[in-house]
C-alpha cells in the first residue's frame, strides 16, 4: 500500500505553523485539533521544522513555565525527514524507525507539503491488512 492511499482515507492537509508562533498557541491548536504534531513552515511554505507534544513536554521540563512565552522555532525539530505519496507503508515505517520519529510529513512530486502521517496511521493499515489476510 502506498502513502497516497492512506492520505486518501484520512484526507490531505496538515497543521502548519510559522516559526514565531508561541508554544502556548501551538499547544492549544494541537489540543483543539486532537493531533500530536504540527509542521513549521517559512513564509514561502517550505518546511523548516516539526513540533510535537513530546517537544513541548520536554521544553516544559527543561525551561519550566518560561516555555509558554517561547516560539515554536526554539523547540522544534529542525532536521525534518519526509516521504512522498509514492512511498510504501514499509518505506515510511523504515524511515520512522531509523530516524526514531513518530510523525512523517508527506510531500508531493513537487516537494510541497501535503500531509502528515503518524506511526498510528501505519500500524492501523498493517492491522487491517492482517485481518483481511486471515
Amino acid at each position: 500500500m502506498l502513502i497516497a492511499d492512506i492520505l486518501g482515507r484520512h484526507g490531505l492537509g496538515v497543521i502548519a505553523l510559522m516559526p514565531d508562533t508561541l508554544v502556548t498557541g501551538a499547544a492549544l491548536l494541537l489540543a483543539e485539533q486532537s493531533i500530536s504534531a504540527g509542521v513549521i513552515i517559512d513564509p514561502d511554505g517550505g518546511m523548516v521544522g516539526i513540533i510535537t507534544e513530546r517537544d513541548i513536554t520536554r521544553g516544559l521540563g527543561r525551561y519550566g513555565a518560561a516555555v509558554a512565552d517561547m516560539h515554536v522555532s526554539e523547540l522544534m525539530t529542525r532536521d525534518v525527514v519526509s516521504c512522498d505519496t509514492d512511498s510504501t507503508v514499509a518505506d515510511a515505517l523504515g524511515i520512522m524507525q531509523s530516524m526514531n520519529v513518530r510523525h512523517l510529513p508527506v510531500t508531493d512530486a513537487h516537494n510541497h507539503l501535503i500531509g502528515l502521517i503518524s506511526m498510528r496511521d501505519l500500524v492501523a493499515v498493517q492491522i487491517a491488512d492482517l485481518r483481511i489476510a486471515s
